[in-house]
């Protein structure tokens, strides 16, 4: 056991207002993946975790917790001016032909972060999970780390039982803690995606959460081991939710039962 800040299903909730219960679950019945990194460890490196994850999926609220690739010219020009000086340059270079966007990011993402050129894992390796992990490299880091195969089946890592995992390991990975301790929250979002990207809802998410994570509890969280031990099959459909407790099975004796027994018996009732 160690000492750390305990998340309840209320304080997720406040945390992420519209977020599955199933994900909000799988943080709170699993915290002891937060506590193997030292996530847990203090209200602000929580804060500073969960203002991030919460800006870059809507509060885990975007489709399939999936990266949305299916940009307008117009947009792509807006997010990567250094590329495109407008929209008429995106469709000069792409076309605008059905799944255009595709071979867009298979060359935009294409030989960086571990992705490899005349491939297609620019687009097969889009942001997914809780942190948005984006490209090949990213999806192998992660995936080691929680003992889950994400580059063969990236779709695992919209899995809604294994996001407290996948931000834990993407916390580690980048190595947060020390930008959270120090105060230094343009530093974590820059450690996050790269630069300042969405800067101002982050800091307002960051607000909104530290107000909260002051009405948690601080106390004793159950350690647990950091890789899954059972990785959930790969599947292109909804995740699975978590499994309810399994009620006690009808033909269970009675205590009572064995209770009267035994007086029974005692008084000589028994045959």
């Amino acid at each position: 056991m160690s000492d750390g800040i305990r998340l309840s299903l209320a304080t997720m909730r406040a945390v992420f207002p519209s977020a599955p219960d199933t994900i909000l679950g799988a943080f709170v019945e699993k915290q002891g993946v937060l506590t193997a990194v030292g996530l847990n460890g203090s209200r602000q490196r929580l804060a500073y975790c969960f203002a991030n994850l919460h800006a870059e999926t809507g509060g885990f609220t975007i489709r399939n917790l999936t990266e949305n690739i299916n940009y307008t010219a117009d947009r792509m020009a807006a997010v990567w001016p250094n590329r495109f000086a407008n929209a008429a340059a995106v469709r000069g270079k792409y076309g605008n032909a059905p799944g255009w966007q595709l071979k867009a990011f298979d060359d935009i993402y294409g030989n960086r972060m571990g992705n490899r050129p005349g491939t297609s894992d620019g687009s097969r390796y889009i942001g997914r999970g809780g942190p948005q992990v984006t490209g090949r490299d990213g999806y192998a880091e992660i995936g080691k780390r929680i003992g889950v195969d994400l580059v063969s089946a990236p779709d695992l890592a919209c899995n809604h039982a294994l996001q407290p995992d996948i931000a834990a390991a993407f916390w580690d990975w980048k190595a947060m803690n020390k930008y959270a301790d120090a105060g230094n929250f343009v530093g974590c979002v820059k450690a996050w995606n790269g630069g300042t990207n969405g800067l101002s809802e982050r800091q307002a998410q960051l607000a909104r959460i530290t107000k909260v994570l002051q009405g948690a509890e601080f106390g004793a969280v159950a350690d647990a081991p950091f890789k899954q031990n059972n990785a959930p099959a790969a599947t292109t459909g909804p995740p699975e939710p978590i499994p309810a407790p399994t009620p006690q099975a009808n033909n269970e004796p009675s205590k009572w039962a064995a209770f009267f027994s035994a007086i029974a018996k005692l008084f000589g009732g028994s045959k």
